[in-house]
């Protein structure tokens, strides 16, 4: 599996620019097709390129920090961690970050009083899941391997968010006449063409500057105030006052569903994907997307932050 090697490749290097991780993905992933995961399909902006599918693939698993603290210009490979979620029976953890050739024979003999799991889903690197009678056999096995451990790792990220509100900062909208803007249409769930006399009029509305061979930009237009903020945050702030029901949660397979085009902040993302292991499956028939194995109370304080009731 290609993505393996991207990891393995980036864990040697531990850290570099956005150029480099672009050019490793196209030395390494781009002749495989199994990397591209339909998962694409989700996002509402065009065809979405490798390099960004993997980028936030390798960011929702906790595998690589990107444009953060100490690597604002490119990324750096998280330390090997051991991320643990209490169980109903006990207790799982999921291996994240950096790893070497070696490595998965060595947390194999240090998981003695564990089960090991590995999985190997299409796109991303293999997923090694361990799970253990009580937290504390998952510390002990971590301290053996020499690895960090994060206990409650979903609920230690969730507890640092900030709920989806309005910003205080305020912004102006990008001058220029070759801006292709859209405001989200938050009763039927998608972006609308509209002008600039649109956003400047707007009480309540999200709007997406697109500029050629540019990322977009997001604007919340909130009475006569205009605050940049990103995509995710400003999409629940509109959605707040909608009357869709938009998380639906199963309790017999603790899954947690909601619109793919409603995709939650990122950090929040990855407390999701840290109960299971696994990026959320996309469902292309009912356009959403899926995250298992969220406990009922993580569900909660996800959707409280998100400002949307949980059914």
């Amino acid at each position: 599996m290609r993505a393996n090697d991207l990891l393995l490749w980036l864990s040697a290097r531990r850290e570099g620019s956005w150029q480099q991780f672009r050019a490793g993905v196209e030395e390494i992933c781009t002749d495989d097709s199994e990397d591209a995961s339909a998962e694409s399909s989700a996002e509402d902006v065009g065809e979405f390129p490798l390099h960004q599918q993997l980028r936030l693939d390798f960011e929702r698993l906790a595998h690589v920090e990107f444009f953060a603290s100490g690597c604002e210009d490119g990324w750096r490979v998280v330390p090997p961690t051991l991320a643990a979620q209490p169980t109903a029976d006990g207790a799982r953890a999921v291996l994240c970050g950096a790893r070497s050739p070696s490595f998965s024979e060595r947390m194999r003999r240090a998981a003695s009083d564990s089960v090991c799991e590995t999985l190997a889903p299409s796109g991303i690197p293999e997923v090694y899941r361990f799970t253990a009678r009580d937290t504390a056999t998952l510390a002990k096995m971590a301290e053996q391997a020499g690895l960090h451990f994060q206990p409650d790792a979903a609920l230690a990220i969730l507890s640092h968010l900030p709920p989806c509100d309005p910003p205080k900062a305020t912004s102006e909208l990008p001058v220029g006449s070759d801006w292709i803007i859209h405001e989200f249409d938050a009763t039927a769930l998608c972006w609308r063409k509209t002008d600039r006399r649109g956003a400047n009029t707007a009480r309540l509305g999200l709007f997406r500057f697109m500029h050629r061979f540019q990322r977009p930009t997001y604007f919340l237009r909130r009475g006569s105030q205009t605050s940049k903020l990103p995509r995710a945050v400003g999409l629940f702030i509109v959605l707040k006052r909608s009357r869709h029901r938009l998380l639906r949660y199963g309790a017999s397979a603790q899954s947690l569903c909601l619109p793919a085009i409603c995709r939650p902040p990122r950090l929040m993302e990855r407390a999701l994907v840290l109960c299971s292991g696994l990026p959320p499956t996309y469902d292309p028939a009912t356009a959403s997307l899926t995250y298992v194995d969220v406990p009922h109370d993580i569900a909660r304080l996800a959707a409280e932050l998100l400002r949307q009731p949980l059914t």
